[in-house]
């Protein structure tokens, strides 16, 4: 639009706060795509680490209570 926002109606408002936001998300979808090193493979490995690491202390914590589990975190860290 070659108008200012506060020159617009409310109906041009609207078309042009849509047209930025198609821009924007056709800006994101090709950054996706483009993207190599967002590989499904590696997403999946490091949340299904995490989720062991979870599950983990999460039995730590009812096996042997909140100190053996802190514990757990603290040796993880190091």
């Amino acid at each position: 639009m070659t108008k200012s926002w506060s020159e617009m109606t409310p109906a041009e408002r609207m078309a042009d706060r849509i047209a930025k936001n198609r821009e924007i998300d056709q800006r994101v979808s090709q950054k996706a795509l483009s993207d190599p090193k967002k590989k499904t493979g590696e997403v999946a490995s490091k949340s299904k680490a995490t989720k062991n690491v979870l599950d983990e202390f999460q039995q730590i914590k009812r096996t042997q209570g909140v100190d053996a589990a802190a514990e757990f975190v603290r040796r993880k860290k190091a």
